[in-house]
């Protein structure tokens, strides 16, 4: 079909960037700063990361072929010939560095240009510092987002059927999708996980699909089953019209982790996630569906009618980030549409993921990944759903529930959920005294005491689904699960016994009532299905924003069903994570929410497949259903909860519909560049030049600006302008007027506030976004803005092109650092304030450094803290009383690589500086009087003992010195700028010192900003 993506192992990110608007942009992207704590060497401007596997990720300047070729003619014989001539720049990198051809694993080619292998650190140093090299990355471990923790996790989610699912969404009444032939029909949804099961009844061929189109099997098969050597229930098959393909993308994964005797080394899924996803996604239409022998009626995909390419990436311990890009790489080159990635890291703008779907929006791709499971705390949002070229999909309730109950004999009946079989009356047991633990954990339970009986047992410390084998193992008959608050979420799983799931509070009604009474006895009862009056709301797991990367992005960008979904699962799941047989399952996490967004996005890319994935994601974003209740049923959820709000696909010709926005808003992947210039330029080789071109071609170069659908400002001083670009996809002329929800202690105001287009038509507004003065410094605060346009037509409706706006506030805004040079000289620099009061600028400083020198060694083990500490680690005694700013800097140019850390008093790591080389650099900012350590560690040290010397300068919290105000406001008033002027004399020349200007309202100190002068 389209051409094929030549294997390689790493964790790639993106490759050079031509721009049709801009033109070559020199050298490429540069490498990302090394993860906290992790030790590096640094080549000229490029840091490697030291790889805790020996697999790296070698991205090269280079463009991908969909940067000039258009994703459709991957498979022509110029893009085979082009592709050969980057895989033979990949032969060439590698005998310069002197490293083994074989020791490449995969080439990427397709979504990114470069390859992995597995090579020292020394090795990955050397291809680093090849000029046709713009970053080499070290591969990590990723896993899907269904959570099985003990705790807030991801389960399984449960469904009267998927069709309830779609009549949740509205995909099944008269008007919507399904009844206007948008089934998914001729659109291609590629889905990232744990492989498939072909022969699910969801993935059946009836003989009407459209024929597939061929794929490329010069590499590795497109239909990867019947590898009954390894595996004997690995029965071959044959791809069809609906299951198209099916890849195995594990190299990295065999290599490190090697496939176990009940995994499956092919394509086929044994952990089910894959399975579900694909079936929630696109799984074939009413498919009758059953978990153990319970007939749950029938389910269909979102999107039934679609094909689907099944892409193996994880294992059952997770999956390698080069084979997930390896996979992303081969989708786009396969001729995906849509791709649903329910698979998580930590945020990163610069993972080989992120930037891998970069290049995929750009060649047309729709991608829907999962926000993470890691809620309800602020700031979860995990990667790569953090990049905004991504649609970051949050997990909320719908409104069937699974329900089970528990009734106690002489006792209440007491309600949760469930999908098991129930029991007759039996005994219960209270774990906490049936074992070492009341919370079931492997090999806790006494056998003696749970045989026979229903067990209660408290959620935390292992999964859920693993407390019910613990259950089963020691001869139980049943298990009552308890949360241990009253806001979390219950449950579906597929467990090993009979089992309720239910709240804090009634699981401990069930804890005294075993108690108190002599023969405490139960019967579970199952199989009712009832109305969740409080969906949708949202799960306690989802992750929130703000984002932890970009700030100025609202994450995540929208929600969807994420809890008891019920789809495909595998029948020969790895022993012991689940019952085995069983082809269904309900369950949740933002796993399951992420697919039913791909299996929309597949109905709008058959609807429109002229819309770019930007203009896909708008129109989602804009449409969303937003009285949606936070994980407490009862209040409004915010943006940084629901995103923009619950997909809401509607009726297809409706104005205001998903599939009938009026309105979208397009980013082009230039945007997205600009935007990496504000939020990590170190990608880039040349940051300075490549980001001058953006903004010289009218390109935004800061994150606020980007054109997209949600409105995010994270440092508010006073007020901030933005600007937004719409663009018509009415089918006539429409008048817009806007209206404004400003959040709490804001005003805003858009200009123009009207616009008329035409069909095709683009304009651009401001929203200026101004603090009243009550506005919170640091503290979110969010409102609204809507476009509505079209009039008010009975059944057609009017436009509603709504986006969210979040905002916080600071004090003020003044810069960080100034400079200046000269044994006396002036400086001066603006502040900007965000409240309104009393305002003082006092110099402290400047102070010239205190040198600490020594000799260091190489660590023998390159790891601090660890046990055999000595060799290769100097500690330094210090002391601070009364400073405002502390700063510790070590520079030693050449091979060696020292890094620093400072300790507090209990031996605790506070500050690191692990620059690759010897360029690092420690502040605490306004630090607690007391003893502190700072440790001078030899990770790479060739020519021992090395001689440093450690700068440390301290400056005072007390102001006075030689650094002086000559003249700054004298009263702050909110959105008003002034200038402070600074001066200092009596400086030794070729000395180098620091001071500090604090600012200050009636209360204290409320910013600093640091004074560097070499005199």
């Amino acid at each position: 079909m389209r051409r094929r993506s030549a294997l390689v192992v790493g964790m790639a990110t993106a490759a050079m960037l031509t721009m049709a608007t801009v033109g070559p942009l020199s050298s490429g992207l540069a490498d990302a700063p090394p993860a906290s704590g992790v030790s590096a060497a640094d080549t000229g401007t490029k840091t490697v990361v030291e790889s805790s596997t020996g697999s790296y990720i070698v991205v090269m300047k280079q463009d991908p072929l969909v940067a000039t070729i258009p994703s459709a003619d991957l498979d022509t014989a110029a893009a085979k010939a082009q592709g050969d001539a980057l895989d033979a720049t990949h032969a060439e990198v590698l005998s310069d560095a002197g490293v083994a051809a074989d020791a490449k694993v995969q080439d990427y080619q397709n979504a990114l240009n470069g390859f992995s292998a597995m090579i020292s650190h020394d090795q990955a140093v050397a291809l680093a510092a090849n000029p046709k090299v713009s970053m080499v990355l070290p591969d990590e471990l990723h896993q899907v987002t269904k959570d099985n923790s003990g705790s807030s996790d991801d389960g399984s989610a449960s469904g009267r059927s998927n069709d309830a699912l779609g009549d949740f969404i509205g995909l099944t009444g008269k008007g919507e999708a399904w009844r206007s032939g948008l089934t998914g029909e001729g659109v291609v949804v590629g889905v990232i996980d744990t492989g498939i099961w072909p022969e699910h009844p969801s993935f059946a061929d009836d003989g009407t699909f459209p024929a597939a189109p061929p794929l490329d099997t010069t590499e590795r098969s497109a239909c990867d089953f019947g590898n009954t050597a390894h595996n004997a229930n690995d029965a071959a098959f044959t791809c069809n019209n609906k299951l198209i393909g099916a890849r195995s993308m594990l190299d990295t994964y065999r290599h490190f982790v090697g496939m176990g005797p009940d995994e499956f080394d092919s394509a086929r899924d044994d952990e089910g996630h894959g399975t579900h996803t694909a079936s929630t996604a696109a799984g074939d239409a009413k498919v009758q569906a059953a978990i153990f022998g319970r007939n749950l009626g029938k389910i269909s995909g979102v999107a039934p009618r679609a094909q689907i390419i099944a892409y193996k990436a994880l294992g059952a311990g997770g999956g390698f980030g080069s084979d997930l890009a390896a996979a992303i790489d081969q989708a786009v080159a396969d001729g995906v549409d849509v791709i649903n990635y329910s698979v998580g890291g930590g945020a990163n703008l610069a993972g080989a993921d992120a930037i891998a779907f970069l290049f995929a929006a750009r060649a047309g791709v729709f991608t829907a990944v999962s926000a993470g499971n890691s809620g309800p705390g602020e700031a979860t949002i995990g990667g790569p759903a953090d990049v905004p070229w991504v649609t970051a999909v949050g997990a909320n309730t719908m409104s069937r529930f699974y329900q089970g109950a528990i009734r106690l004999d002489g006792g209440p009946t007491i309600t949760g959920a469930s999908l098991t079989k129930g029991t007759k009356k039996l005994q219960l047991v209270d774990a906490e005294f049936a074992g070492t633990s009341d919370l079931c954990l492997d090999g806790t339970l006494d056998p003696a005491k749970v045989a026979g009986k229903i067990v209660l047992c408290r959620r935390g410390g292992n999964g859920r689904i693993a407390k019910s084998a613990e259950v089963l193992r020691a001869g139980g008959a049943g298990m009552i699960l308890y949360n241990v608050t009253d806001d979390d979420n219950l449950f579906s799983d597929n467990f090993f016994v009979p089992t309720v799931h239910v709240d804090n509070t009634p699981g401990l009604k069930v804890k005294a009532y075993i108690k108190n009474h002599q023969n405490p006895k139960g019967t579970i009862y199952t199989g009712r299905v009832t109305d969740l009056r409080t969906a949708p709301s949202m799960t306690i797991f989802s992750s929130r924003g703000p984002n932890p990367t970009a700030s100025d992005i609202i994450k995540p960008d929208i929600t969807a069903p994420g809890i008891q979904i019920l789809a495909g699962n595998t029948p020969f799941p790895t022993p012991g994570s689940q019952p085995a047989g069983e082809l269904f399952q309900a369950i949740a996490g933002t796993s399951m929410s992420s697919p039913v967004t791909a299996g929309v996005y597949a109905l709008l890319k058959q609807a429109h497949p002229e819309w770019t994935a930007a203009e896909a994601k708008s129109a989602l974003m804009t449409t969303a259903f937003t009285k949606v209740h936070d994980n407490d049923e009862k209040t409004q959820a915010g943006p940084f909860a629901m995103g923009s709000g619950m997909v809401n696909p509607g009726k297809v010709a409706r104005k205001g519909s998903s599939f009938n926005p009026g309105l979208v808003y397009d980013t082009t992947f230039n945007d997205y560049l600009g935007f990496m210039c504000d939020q990590a330029p170190e990608i880039f080789g040349n940051p300075a030049a490549t980001c001058a071109s953006l903004a010289a071609a009218g390109i935004p170069t800061v994150a606020t600006d980007l054109n997209y659908p949600s409105i995010g400002i994270s440092g508010l001083a006073g007020s901030a302008t933005v600007t937004r670009t719409v663009t018509s996809v009415a089918d006539t002329a429409v008048s817009w007027k806007v209206s404004v929800k400003a959040p709490a202690g804001y005003q805003v105001k858009v200009f123009p506030s009207t616009l008329t287009l035409q069909p095709g038509a683009s304009a651009s507004y401001q929203v200026t976004v101004t603090n009243t003065g009550t506005g919170t410094p640091g503290e979110w605060r969010t409102g609204e803005l809507t476009w509505t346009g079209g009039g008010e037509d009975y059944y057609y409706g009017s436009y509603k092109v709504r986006s969210p706006i979040a905002v916080r506030g600071l004090a003020l805004s003044a810069p960080d650092e100034v400079s200046g040079t000269g044994v006396a000289g002036t400086a001066a620099f603006d502040v900007k304030f965000g409240y309104t009061g009393a305002y003082t600028a006092l110099a402290h400083g400047l102070v010239g450094s205190v040198d600490t020198t020594g000799d260091i060694s190489q660590d023998p083990d390159q790891t601090f803290p660890s046990a055999d500490d000595g060799v290769g680690v100097d500690a330094i005694p210090v002391t601070l009383t009364g400073a405002a700013h502390v700063r510790w800097t070590l520079n030693i140019p050449g091979p060696d690589d020292l890094d620093l850390y400072l300790l507090d008093s209990t031996g605790t790591v506070i500050a690191q500086s692990t620059n690759g080389g010897t360029d690092e650099q420690i502040d605490l900012v306004t630090p607690a009087d007391g003893n502190y350590t700072l440790v001078v560690h030899g990770w790479q040290v060739p020519s021992q003992p090395l001689a440093y010397t450690v700068h440390n300068w301290v400056v005072p919290l007390t102001p006075g010195g030689s650094l002086v105000v000559d003249s700054a406001p004298t009263s702050a008033v909110v959105g008003a700028t002034g200038t402070v002027s600074i001066s200092w004399s009596g400086l030794t020349a070729g000395s180098t010192y620091l001071g500090a200007v604090s600012h200050r309202d009636a209360t204290g100190i409320i910013g600093l900003t640091l004074v560097d002068v070499t005199g």
